[in-house]
């Protein structure tokens, strides 16, 4: 796996988006989670218009849209489509808006081109995973988070759950031990609490 570019890196620095929300695509084109640029955006500044609808068909599954983005005197414009040959979900309103929102967000953020929305992959492509010597530090930071969420079974469901798009880009093995891991820390918790 190839390291981020240095526009890329800048980019999450800037905006403070960790390395498990941003992964390698198609060789050498990067994606970036949803939630991430939303976050980015939110905490740039980026004001939003009301979106203009393009063409809606509920029946058929097509919605285009264009999103209106503005940071200070700057404004931007994109357009987000959903339709059956690029989407899978049954959202097509949301995935629309999605779509088109980042990519304003990626042209306000002057990172348009260096990255790429998780939205315009298909949900069921899996993102690499790192090498052992990229994804040490983030395994271990893993490692202690589950430990502290692990006081109570609802808590470490909640944290797994919330966490499983940064387990799924560790090594398949690392996957395995903290899977088997949380299985061990659940069921010593279900013990306690039928002690």
């Amino acid at each position: 796996m190839a390291k981020p570019s240095k526009e890329i890196m800048e980019f999450m620095s800037a905006h403070k988006i960790d390395s498990d929300e941003i992964w390698e695509v198609h060789g050498n084109s990067w994606c970036i989670k949803h939630k991430a640029l939303e976050r980015a955006g939110a905490v740039a500044g980026i004001t939003w218009d009301r979106p203009q609808l393009i063409e809606v068909n509920s029946g058929s599954g097509v919605v285009a849209l264009c999103a209106f983005g503005k940071l200070g005197d700057r404004e931007e414009w994109s357009i987000g489509e959903a339709a059956p040959k690029n989407n899978k979900n049954a959202y097509p309103y949301a995935m629309a808006e999605k779509r088109a929102k980042d990519r304003v967000i990626l042209k306000l953020l002057n990172t348009h081109g260096y990255l790429y929305s998780e939205a315009e992959f298909e949900a069921d492509e899996k993102p690499a995973t790192l090498a052992k010597k990229d994804a040490k530090a983030m395994y271990t930071k893993l490692q202690d988070e589950m430990a502290a969420a692990s006081v109570s079974r609802p808590i470490l469901k909640e944290w797994l759950a919330g966490n499983a798009d940064r387990i799924k880009i560790l090594p398949d093995d690392w996957q395995d031990t903290l899977r088997l891991q949380a299985e061990e820390a659940l069921a010593d918790l279900r013990q306690q609490e039928v002690a």
